[in-house]
């Protein structure tokens, strides 16, 4: 790709230059193995509804987790730790 780019002259006196200079265009992060095979730990806490009703809280580290259950049994709910791995939903596999 050519840019054109406005380089001063050696000196400090006059108008700048014009030249075409050659670069490649700029490269983008591969998003998807910034989080291929990331573990993370969801805990779920059921609520006190008659009805079955979850919240669920998706954190990366296992003390978190646990501060998280900790907080749920405390407050006399009941809550579980799943750990999982991620894997980019439409890229492909790495």
């Amino acid at each position: 790709m050519t840019i054109k780019k406005r380089i001063s002259p050696t000196g400090s006196q006059g108008d700048p230059e014009i030249q075409l200079v050659e670069e490649s265009p700029p490269t983008l992060p591969d998003h998807a193995g910034l989080v291929h095979g990331c573990y993370v730990a969801v805990v779920e806490v059921r609520g006190t509804h008659a009805e079955p009703h979850y919240t669920r809280h998706v954190l990366f580290s296992l003390k978190a987790a646990q501060r998280r259950i900790d907080r749920a049994t405390a407050a006399g709910l009941d809550a579980s730790i799943v750990l999982c791995q991620l894997i980019p939903a439409g890229g492909d596999s790495q």
